[in-house]
């Protein structure tokens, strides 16, 4: 089967002020990416906001938040549509230990998020989220690692890797908003009471907490919390 996987991260940034990061990807098979797409449209219609206006976690307030709700329902009511993210606090890292550069730990996180999701018998059209100028050169350089990892020498698990504006695909917003309630809940903010309820809304679907690993074959709404490898077996 062919799938189309959407990603994008949340202060991933060491001086942005926020202890975790997020990278994340939602995903569905390549034919259902209309259908989710129209749906996104029409939802907007019937809350009386324009297309050309993103699904962000920003934007979300009381005039706003019954639509958020929804889009969290529809993700959660839609067995084709998954969700990974990985969970990192910025304060246990050590890049130096590791000899490699905020960048560099960067896209090795994609490549740990992604390595779940893939399966060789499938192929996979991965469009990250536009991060700035370098992106589409580092995501080709992660695409050649990924192929080389799980030996597609042919090219036909990893059919391409196309950093995109959230604009150009409702379903990357979908994954803005789930990080973003994320972010809120492990920042553990609550001035914002729309937001809160929408946070309510994901633990009440997920259904367990959100502040560990998820059983790994929980491939609906998948959490890894992040540890160093020296970590792991203490």
């Amino acid at each position: 089967m062919e799938y189309n996987v959407y990603c994008d991260e949340s202060c991933h940034l060491a001086t942005n002020g926020s202890r975790y990061m997020f990278i994340g990807a939602v995903y569905c098979p390549k034919d259902k990416t209309k259908k989710i797409n129209d749906y996104i449209k029409h939802l907007k219609e019937n809350y009386n906001i324009s297309n050309k206006i993103e699904l962000k976690w920003n934007k979300i307030d009381k005039k706003t938040e019954k639509l958020y709700i929804d889009v969290i329902n529809y993700f959660f009511n839609q067995d084709y549509l998954k969700f990974r993210v990985i969970v990192i606090d910025k304060t246990i890292l050590n890049h130096e230990k590791f000899n490699q550069t905020e960048n560099d730990f960067y896209h090795k996180i994609y490549y740990e998020m992604l390595q779940y999701i893939i399966s060789p018998e499938n192929s996979y059209n991965i469009y990250p989220d536009i991060k700035d100028t370098n992106s589409y050169y580092y995501m080709q350089v992660m695409k050649c690692f990924l192929r080389l990892k799980i030996d597609d020498n042919n090219f036909q698990t990893i059919k391409k890797v196309q950093p995109i504006r959230s604009y150009e695909a409702p379903i990357l917003q979908i994954n803005d908003v789930l990080i973003g309630a994320l972010s809120y809940y492990y920042r553990n903010l609550d001035t914002n009471v729309s937001k809160l309820h929408v946070v309510e809304e994901v633990k009440k679907l997920y259904n367990g907490p959100l502040n560990q690993t998820s059983f790994y074959n929980n491939t609906k709404f998948n959490i890894f919390v992040w540890k160093p490898k020296d970590e792991l077996y203490k």
